[in-house]
């Protein structure tokens, strides 16, 4: 592809942070048109961040033969049909986190992903926070050793930070706490905390989780705010993944891997890394990592620091050099599958089995 990619944006939210990727690659990424269920919203976006167009529907932007690439910002429950829906129309995906609700969904997705040679991508830019970056480099050259265990954590109460739980224009629930189309711990930020650590890890699949799950979300909303994942790797690394809207304390994403020669730790007071590793003679005490949390120079930035200028530039790099995204339906797959298990688990008191993708 010689021109530059051509960007379609559904969901005049979550998704502009594209706005940031478009200025960061102006000669790379074009944002040609957005939509969005409330129409008003997509006028407002695409005149304030120099939209090409709008569209009066998703189906409409599907039908445009300029878009390259849709970039799905829409409630959770909604990506993976649209993905599929994108995909189907001959177009690559950018999607938020998750991928999926079902096994079914990922099943899918991965499907298409080989059959078209269509680019899709999960969009958890956490991967590409420096600190964490340095942590894997760090990993793989030996610091921590032989890892057998590790643990993520997101917690983040929405209703603590005054997130508005009803739809100021129509006084409906906001999609994260309408009973009938409900966001998730697992699969709400969650996905962060499991594709993350996988990723850290190095572990190709987590084969079997263990779940339990406490404390209403908000009144008449049927899932459970507080949940936590017991999960066994392929490998035979032990990890816990625990997730809370409930917990009344600050935004907290975190990390922890425990090797045989040293620990690394997100810190859940500051936003760093903190390490120990036999491989600096005479260290004996926990040490601050020198690298920066989600922000590198050179770029402007947004809620989530430079990440996602970073994890754009790998799809942009993927579409041009017709390889997979680094987080392409299988990888995402083997994220999502473990949360949604983990569910199930939850449902029935058992173990279950994680689907290998």
């Amino acid at each position: 592809m010689s021109h530059p990619v051509r960007v379609g944006i559904v969901g005049a939210g979550r998704a502009l942070f594209m706005r940031h990727c478009r200025d960061a690659f102006l000669d790379d990424l074009v944002l040609s048109g957005i939509c969005d269920i409330r129409p008003h919203r997509a006028e407002q976006a695409a005149h304030k961040h120099e939209i090409s167009r709008t569209y009066s529907s998703f189906e409409a932007m599907l039908e445009d033969k300029t878009i390259d690439l849709v970039v799905i910002g829409t409630p959770d429950h909604l990506h993976a049909g649209q993905a599929i829906q994108a995909m189907e129309a001959g177009k690559h995906v950018l999607s938020e986190i998750p991928a999926a609700y079902e096994i079914l969904e990922l099943e899918r997705l991965v499907a298409l992903e080989e059959k078209t040679g269509l680019i899709y991508a999960m969009g958890n830019e956490v991967r590409w926070f420096p600190y964490l970056e340095a942590a894997k480099k760090m990993a793989e050259e030996g610091f921590w050793g032989n890892i057998f265990h590790s643990e993520a954590g997101y917690l983040h109460n929405l209703r603590m930070e005054g997130h508005r739980l009803r739809e100021p224009e129509t006084d409906e629930p906001h999609w994260r706490f309408d009973p009938k189309r409900p966001q998730t711990t697992f699969l709400g930020g969650g996905p962060h905390a499991f594709d993350t650590l996988r990723w850290l890890t190095s572990e190709k699949n987590w084969v079997e989780v263990f779940a339990y799950g406490n404390v209403p979300y908000v009144q008449g909303h049927p899932e459970l705010a507080n949940t936590i994942a017991l999960l066994k790797g392929a490998s035979g690394l032990l990890s816990k993944v625990e997730t809370s809207y409930a917990m009344t304390r600050p935004y907290c994403l975190y990390f922890n891997l425990f090797g045989d020669r040293g620990t690394f730790e997100t810190s859940r007071q500051a936003f760093e890394g903190i390490y120990f590793t036999e491989k600096i003679p005479y260290m004996n005490r926990m040490e601050k990592l020198a690298v920066p949390y989600a922000s590198r120079s050179g770029h402007d930035t947004s809620v989530h620091g430079s990440s996602e200028i970073h994890m754009v530039r790998d799809v942009i790099d993927a579409i041009r050099q017709d390889r997979p995204a680094a987080i392409c339906a299988r990888e995402a797959a083997r994220s999502i599958a473990p949360a949604i298990c983990a569910y199930e688990s939850i449902r029935t008191g058992l173990p279950v089995k994680i689907p290998a993708f």
